[in-house]
């Protein structure tokens, strides 16, 4: 067990202080002035995610692109990179687990991690698109050594606690449904600015390696706002960090304990499953730059593809929430999610080189079965950590959202992998303006039939996942264990 200075002396003098200000639920403290969560919390929730995205959606979106045809490393040499990255990635995400369990701090069990590391956010988001000026083999290194600093060390430091900050704020299953549609929405927007709007900022800089740099840098500074308010903004109300600060005793977890808890769980893993296929999906979105640039040979086109990809994602959440209310968050991604994602993939592969508008439509369903995945996805996560408290009668949200992260590691390294395998078998070659037949080929087959397999697995996946009518049933089992629990260390 490890207390952190966090809440040692200069954050106490600080939350003194600031606690002489009225400002309803923001502050330092992990103290909450209501019990329900309203409308400025769930906003505040949601930018964090906001900001996670710009990350996220610049490495799905282009960081293939950036090392293919801005650091001019081989395609089959960036694949073989990020994959073995995500290898380093899925072992710092379980680490991570493993620490939020046991380290412990008065400001939270997840919160306190977004005021830690925001500064390091900032300086690894500059790190991640710096071309330095070596050799191809130089370039190869650093590009390994700046993703894995930025990606599996400060991204996982931050996204992980804040993955379980959703499930700590509330045990309600309307309130996690509108915290995962806040989140998805507003990390939808995030995808859709940065993905839209990075290259512009690129030119606006002055293009290539140093425009990216300056892109970056202004992304960074945005972020380390975004991140304090959900650090203010945002209470934790339930969970092991909650029921330490009630009954006095601080519990720990080992790497083997959270690792046998996590298999005893079958939402989880089916969970797993499926964030591992979404992310591969929101990944297969940088094929939109190589189907503009090669196919429709106007690299301009990009920005209305990404849009019709991302801007769905930004309003399909909000619409779902009577819908999520009404028929539940697995039939929402089921039939919603894959459903409309497989309607648009093949809606893409029949028309998208005959009519620019049928194009339009095929990406717009498609980004609709994402948004609809994307919405819901969180909120059963989270739902799964009571299964697992339900089953093995220790509840362990570190681990879960560890582990449930390693799907986005996973699934984002198999798909920019799989790109770079893809084009590279197939004989793309970045500094060509012009690409062979062969390579076209390529590119088409991971525009067209990667994302349709995709949605197809994540079809599958959910005919399994029944949480949605278990857990009310679950909850009351827990609810009388956690009042016993209480009596005993009254």
């Amino acid at each position: 067990m490890v207390v952190l200075p966090g809440a040692a002396s200069p954050w106490i003098k600080i939350d003194r202080i600031w606690g002489r200000h009225k400002m309803g639920n923001f502050g330092f403290k992990n103290v909450s002035k209501r019990n329900n969560i309203d409308l400025m919390e769930y906003l505040c929730y949601g930018l964090g995610d906001f900001s996670f995205c710009f990350i996220y959606g610049a490495i799905g979106s282009y960081i293939v692109f950036f090392y293919t045809d801005v650091a001019c490393i081989s395609a089959a040499t960036v694949g073989t990179v990020l994959l073995v990255s995500k290898i380093f990635d899925g072992i710092s995400d379980m680490l991570m687990g493993y620490i939020i369990e046991n380290v412990h701090s008065p400001l939270g069990k997840a919160r306190p991690w977004l005021l830690w590391m925001v500064i390091p956010y900032c300086i690894g988001c500059v790190l991640l698109f710096t071309v330095p000026d070596f050799s191809e083999t130089g370039k190869v290194i650093y590009a390994f050594i700046s993703y894995n600093l930025m990606a599996t060390c400060i991204f996982t430091s931050m996204n992980v606690p804040y993955g379980v900050l959703s499930s700590v704020m509330t045990n309600k299953q309307n309130e996690r449904a509108l915290l995962s549609i806040s989140r998805a929405s507003l990390g939808a927007l995030g995808v859709f600015v940065i993905s839209s709007y990075a290259p512009d900022l690129v030119e606006k800089f002055g293009g290539g390696p140093a425009g990216w740099q300056k892109t970056f840098l202004l992304v960074g500074i945005v972020s380390i706002g975004l991140f304090l308010i959900t650090f203010f903004g945002c209470k934790e109300r339930v969970g092991s960090g909650v029921m330490e600060q009630k009954t006095g005793k601080k519990s720990s977890l080992s790497l083997l304990q959270g690792v046998k808890i996590l298999f005893a769980n079958k939402y989880w893993f089916i969970m797993l499953m499926v964030n591992i296929f979404y992310t591969a999906m929101t990944s297969l979105y940088g094929m939109n730059m190589y189907f503009a640039k090669y196919v429709m040979q106007d690299a301009g086109y990009n920005k209305t593809m990404m849009m019709c990809s991302t801007f769905a994602s930004i309003l399909v959440p909000l619409l779902l929430i009577p819908v999520v209310q009404r028929i539940g968050k697995r039939n929402v991604a089921l039939y919603g999610g894959a459903g409309m994602g497989i309607a648009g993939q093949v809606v893409l592969i029949l028309f998208a080189e005959q009519s620019m508008g049928l194009m339009y439509l095929g990406l717009i369903l498609r980004g609709m079965g994402v948004a609809c995945i994307s919405a819901t996805k969180f909120g059963m996560i989270a739902d799964s950590i009571e299964y697992g408290e339900y089953k093995t009668g220790t509840r362990a949200e570190g681990f879960v959202y560890s582990a449930a992260s390693l799907g986005v590691r996973v699934g984002s390294a198999l798909a920019s992998a799989v790109i770079g395998w893809v084009l590279g078998a197939y004989g793309y070659d970045g500094k060509l303006a012009v690409q062979s037949e062969t390579a076209m080929k390529g590119i088409r087959i991971m525009f067209y039939y990667a994302p349709l397999a995709v949605f197809i697995a994540i079809l599958a996946l959910l005919l399994f996942y029944k949480l949605d009518r278990e857990y009310d049933g679950i909850m009351k089992v827990l609810d009388e264990r956690h009042k016993l629990a209480e009596q005993a260390n009254a």
